[in-house]
């Protein structure tokens, strides 16, 4: 089952990796305030130290989605004997990218920042294409719960009549914003902590390898269960190609507008492959939830919460976490049992793929 939150999802990590006599390390975040849980991201390494070939599994990246990313970690340790530990590749286990969102059932960092649109160089120009601005005074400044709040939400819902107009808005408001720090997928205007600790994961673990794949692990969009193999590159790229042999044809371009995500800038899997020297890959495994809808109006209820949370009672905030988990982790054994399946198929291929006899 899913962890039921950071901190037992950390012991159990360390537990099972100190089991299998894997080397365990432990990045600390510093940004925690006094007399708060200790937060770190933690990294497993499995199999032979110096292989070429390198596998990397990320989970946290947007805190509240580590539930799911967690309980694959778990799962690749349970079944490394028998599934992956003569393949001759090197595992990197990254457990919390996030782990302050983690704590706190939130997407966003301890700044507030989507972690995933932050791996950009900055200062960011201001983009003259973008939507976003707006839509945030309906998304997250008008914002109240219902049925106060019922009329913005018809004024917001009436601007996505239309598969056109609904796929216009998603792009608006989904692919990164660095201008209302106070509003949904804000990318920062500086690297965040969490993105620090990422690179120095990366320039100390990865090295100087022949080869380099990293899978992200994520919740939320798509298809109750479905786990989507989603790649940042366009599809006829080179790479995207050659993954997509790898996965039988089912990995998507968010470039291209296959995916269930929209084009995405600041993206860890992106900033992945400029980092790693050699021949690098990188793609996201994204674990439907429920309705997009319902996924939006969580996070604007969180947002909306931590905008006020001086005014309003402490009742709103174990609602808003109570509709975070919701909507990024369910607790039902068949979610749980769906994306466990999906992600055993995930790494057969992977490794079927890139082992250093395939392809």
């Amino acid at each position: 089952m899913l962890p039921s939150g950071y901190i037992e999802s950390r012991t159990t990590f360390c537990t099972l990796a100190k089991k299998l006599g894997a080397e365990l390390h432990a990045f600390p975040h510093e940004e925690q305030a006094p007399g708060a849980s200790a937060l770190s991201t933690d990294v497993a390494c499995f199999g032979p130290v110096e292989a070429d070939t390198i596998i990397v599994i990320a989970s946290g990246t947007h805190g509240v989605e580590g539930y799911a990313g967690a309980a694959c970690q778990q799962r690749f340790m349970q079944t490394f004997n028998a599934n992956y530990a003569n393949t001759g590749i090197t595992y990197l286990l990254v457990h919390a990218v996030n782990p302050w969102g983690f704590l706190n059932d939130r997407r966003v960092t301890q700044e507030g920042i989507d972690l995933n649109r932050n791996f950009v160089d900055f200062p960011v120009a201001k983009k003259q294409s973008s939507g976003y601005g707006a839509y945030h005074p309906m998304l997250v400044s008008n914002y109240r719960p219902m049925p106060v709040g019922l009329w913005n939400e018809v004024r917001l819902m009436s601007g996505a009549l239309g598969r056109e107009r609904r796929q216009a808005m998603r792009a608006a408001i989904t692919s990164g914003q660095y201008d209302y720090p106070d509003g949904l997928f804000f990318g920062g205007q500086g690297p965040a902590r969490s993105r620090v600790v990422w690179e120095k994961i990366i320039d100390t673990c990865v090295g100087q390898r022949k080869r380099a794949f990293l899978l992200d692990l994520h919740s939320g969009l798509g298809k109750y269960g479905v786990g989507e193999l989603i790649s940042y590159l366009h599809e006829d790229s080179v790479d995207f190609r050659r993954m997509s042999g790898w996965f039988h044809g089912s990995l998507k371009s968010m470039a291209d507008g296959s995916s269930v995500s929209a084009a995405v800038d600041g993206t860890l899997t992106a900033a992945f492959d400029r980092t790693v020297s050699g021949e690098s890959y990188a793609i996201g495994l994204e674990f439907g939830t429920r309705s997009a809808l319902s996924v939006l109006n969580a996070m604007r209820a969180d947002q909306w919460y931590h905008n006020n949370a001086v005014s309003l009672s402490g009742k709103y905030r174990e609602q808003v976490r109570r509709k975070m988990k919701n909507a990024f982790a369910p607790t039902d054994s068949g979610w749980h049992d769906l994306i466990i399946k999906r992600f055993d198929q995930v790494m057969g291929e992977l490794v079927g793929g890139i082992a250093p006899s395939g392809g």
